[in-house]
């Protein structure tokens, strides 16, 4: 008889703390955010009668991800848990790159590799990205080696290299994203400089 009033007790505790325990809020996930890198409408003169293929640009495994990617040190790198490129992070590279190329060479006949085996290709750029990630100590870094490669040819007649740093500030995540963007226009500058320089 003790045993049958001791469960029963047992069973009306819980049938009293039940509710309770709904009340006490569930710890929800962060919110994911999402990012693009900004692309500008161009400015095209249309006076340019270039046609520049953009590619192959190769890009590091790491920055090739979903999540953003912050450099810790030298060998270290982190990930983010919340902070994600809204779509492909290579396709948002090319087409931001090539945008900012047209308003720079004037010309809006750039084809992202591979391109249609019969489009007329007058010069060519190849890209390797090194580094393209904000840093722990506040800063986006670019860097970047490139050839530009007769379209017929496929001869190297110019090449170039970059180290680009530009400071964050305090607005972190979309601060880091607008200080890439940043990046992303010295280094349409400088490959455009030296195709405008090989199509001479």
């Amino acid at each position: 008889m003790h045993a049958t009033c001791m469960r029963r007790a047992a069973l009306l505790l819980l049938l009293v703390l039940a509710p309770a325990c709904r009340i006490i809020p569930e710890a929800k996930p962060e919110g994911t955010r999402f990012y693009t890198l900004e692309l500008p409408v161009p400015s095209v003169s249309g006076d340019s009668q270039l046609a520049l293929g953009l590619g192959p640009i190769v890009i590091p495994g790491y920055l090739d991800q979903p999540q953003l990617v912050t450099r810790l040190d030298d060998e270290r790198i982190g990930f983010s848990s919340g902070d994600r490129w809204a779509g492909s992070f290579r396709n948002q590279f090319e087409r931001a790159l090539a945008l900012r190329l047209m308003s720079a060479l004037g010309t809006d006949d750039i084809s992202v590799f591979p391109w249609w085996h019969g489009h007329r290709i007058d010069l060519s750029v190849q890209l390797n990205v090194l580094a393209f990630e904000p840093d722990s100590t506040g800063v986006a870094r670019l860097d970047a080696l490139w050839k530009v490669r007769g379209g017929q040819t496929q001869e190297i007649v110019r090449a170039g290299r970059v180290s680009l740093r530009e400071p964050i500030g305090s607005g972190g995540t979309p601060a880091a994203v607008e200080a890439l963007g940043r990046a992303l226009d010295q280094l349409a500058d400088a490959i455009a400089g030296d195709v405008q320089h090989a199509s001479r």
